[in-house]
């Protein structure tokens, strides 16, 4: 059986081969020490945090979230007895995958400052409102648990436990909660005509699954209460943007199927929930499954589409899918003035400004677009990429999964190429709650 083989190849990591089980980020000295172990990296653009979690779901040290969250307070200005003015700032909570970790240089930590440095130079360049600071906090857990070849690529099943374990035992979910108490109580202190302080929630691979499963039954209670209500569908925070997560369908059935039978979306709805899969995911295409079907081997389903839903990822489970991201920049004559392609070297480059200040004005008319109840499903255009939606979605679900071009994020682990950081940036805003909305 290869439940008993990975459980066997699971033995052998563990004397052989294994990373250390310890977190990475130990460092409290706001200067000096070790800064590639700095619970708080510090530039310019952005401040970022770290919160590690061990492979039972436990915090590794509760000083982490605290010293994170008071840092997060101070850049929002509603620190107890500080006499700083309270302001609008952009927060991004994002959770690392499989074969990664909170290690300096590593692959996540490297995505992650990327999207906080495009977003605060996109803050900078625009003129709607006063430019808000950025703020990250980095979710690290141990999803690179072997150092060596096969091991690494045979941890796929075991680490897919973890990440439910990380997500599912409520220490992620209460550092989750605890970032939108944070952003409720800005959205309360802010001045009148200031922007609205921002919560967005980001996971990879496994850490999709890890925020999936700690969100998920949240996320279905506020939707059922808003739907009788007949408001806004908002998840926990402003949105939640999974790449390439590796969990079944049938998570996501609940909410699939919230969607479907809303008739009618209040006009102000935005894409809350959105799920992007790379053409070229490999490892959620093939690995994915052939793990799930034995798992699952003797589990009992009421039809084809059911035990379909238990094999694949939701990525992946054709009935759910509502659009495709089209690569558009090397294909078509009519590249966008704002593309990233710099056509002399034949490679992607982040705007300069000028151009920044162009795309985000672009990505503001493509937001005009988006219609809830319209009468028909629109095509949005970005700086490289067409958003173009399937056939039968409804104008206004707020529940999106994506299949990517490879282009734009070639395989499982391509989270760091700039045409797919730069489309995250525009996507940001595009579901962007109206900056001046300070509701909860």
């Amino acid at each position: 059986m290869l439940a008993v083989a990975i459980g066997s190849i699971s033995m052998v990591l563990a004397m052989v081969g294994c990373t250390a089980n310890l977190p990475y980020r130990t460092n409290f000295a706001p200067q000096g020490g070790d800064r590639n172990k700095a619970v708080i990296e510090v530039n310019a653009a952005y401040k970022l945090g770290f919160v590690e979690f061990d492979d039972q779901g436990w915090f590794w040290c509760d000083r982490q979230r605290t010293v994170v969250e008071q840092m997060i307070r101070d850049e929002a200005g509603i620190t107890p007895g500080s006499s700083a003015e309270a302001r609008g700032i952009i927060l991004v909570a994002f959770v690392h995958g499989w074969k990664d970790n909170a290690a300096h240089g590593g692959e996540g930590v490297k995505a992650c400052c990327q999207i906080l440095q495009q977003l605060s130079n996109a803050e900078k360049a625009q003129t709607d409102h006063l430019p808000r600071e950025v703020g990250g906090i980095y979710v690290g857990w141990r999803g690179l648990s072997a150092r060596w070849e096969p091991f690494k690529e045979l941890s796929f099943w075991q680490r897919k436990d973890t990440a439910h374990k990380v997500g599912g035992y409520g220490a992620m979910t209460r550092l989750l909660v605890d970032l939108e108490d944070i952003q409720k109580k800005s959205l309360d202190c802010l001045p009148e005509k200031a922007p609205r302080t921002e919560l967005i929630i980001i996971g990879h691979s496994f850490g999709g699954a890890a925020v999936y499963s700690a969100l998920s039954q949240i996320i279905t209670e506020r939707f059922a209460i808003s739907i009788d209500k007949s408001k806004r569908l908002k998840p926990l925070g402003d949105q939640v943007i999974l790449l390439n997560p590796a969990f079944e369908a049938l998570r996501h059935y609940d909410l699939n199927q919230m969607a479907l039978a809303i008739q009618r979306y209040p006009e102000d709805q935005r894409p809350v929930l959105s799920i992007f899969t790379s053409k070229g995911d490999w490892a959620t295409h093939y690995f994915f499954p052939i793990g799930r079907f034995f798992s699952t081997l003797f589990e009992n389903n009421r039809d084809r589409d059911q035990k379909t839903a238990g094999l694949e990822t939701v990525g992946w489970f054709k009935p759910f899918a509502t659009h495709k991201l089209i690569y558009t920049a090397k294909s078509s004559i009519a590249t966008t003035q704002t593309s990233t392609l710099n056509i002399a070297t034949n490679t992607h480059e982040y705007h300069t400004f000028d151009k920044l200040l162009e795309s985000s004005n672009h990505v503001k008319e493509e937001r005009g677009k988006w219609h809830p109840n319209g009468p028909r499903a629109q095509t949005y255009t970005f700086d490289d990429t067409i958003l173009q939606p399937n056939a039968g979605f409804h104008p206004g679900d707020p529940f999106l999964v994506v299949s990517v071009d490879q282009e734009v994020m070639y395989d499982h682990n391509d989270i760091t190429n700039p045409v797919l950081i730069n489309f995250l940036r525009e996507y940001i805003q595009f579901c962007q709650v109206d900056s001046k909305d300070h509701s909860k």
